[in-house]
């Protein structure tokens, strides 16, 4: 049987941390949506969603990720998800508007800026309406703060960096203005560590 330490490690250590958010973000969904978690990762999020979405769809470019987040949905016997391999900045396999609601937390500040933009991009083409839930910026000062970024610095590495990036250039709003999206909704959580924001397409006159 396949297995990934990688994938035990995240849903030990890092699920946990951010449970709150998790439950925050699947209150957004309203009952019966079709929903596609961006960045999925080991796929704690899409099978929170699923006890209230029609159906959910979880992608990620990791197939430790995958392997673990169909594992997990085996073991709880999840009929309505399923999980696939996929590049979240080409999306051409689903058409415009495919999904209700397209979701993603905490991969905004992993990518480039270039990639990010991308990412939100194609999000806004094949959904009516988008979740997003990330770091903050600024972060509120406080211990959560501080642990934040200590988690950030130990990523070390590309991760670092563009976590650094992304904070440096305003975070979350200014890559969603560049992706050509408004925001309609916007709640600090996790004693101001992260956001959560709703957004849709730009409309144009």
């Amino acid at each position: 049987m396949n297995f990934s330490i990688k994938g035990l490690f995240y849903r030990i250590f890092i699920d946990p941390l951010i449970g709150g958010l998790r439950r925050h973000v699947t209150s957004m969904i309203n009952p019966g949506e079709k929903v596609i978690d961006i960045a999925c990762g080991t796929g704690a999020l899409s099978l929170s969603m699923a006890g209230r979405a029609g159906t959910v769809t979880g992608i990620d470019l990791s197939g430790d990720m995958i392997l673990t987040a169909r594992q997990m949905a085996g073991r709880r016997r999840v009929q309505n998800v399923t999980f696939g391999l996929l590049d979240a900045t080409d999306l051409s396999c689903y058409g415009d508007s495919s999904f209700d609601v397209a979701v993603t937390t905490l991969s905004m500040h992993q990518f480039d800026t270039e990639t990010g933009i991308r990412v939100l991009q194609e999000m806004k083409r094949i959904a009516k309406r988008l979740i997003i839930a990330d770091y903050n910026c600024p972060l509120r000062p406080g211990p959560a703060a501080w642990l934040s970024r200590s988690i950030e610095r130990a990523a070390g590495g590309d991760h670092y960096r563009n976590f650094r990036t992304y904070m440096g250039r305003g975070g979350l709003n200014r890559l969603a203005a560049e992706a050509g999206l408004e925001l309609t909704s916007q709640e600090e959580r996790g004693e101001g560590v992260f956001i959560i924001t709703e957004m849709s397409p730009l409309q144009t006159m």
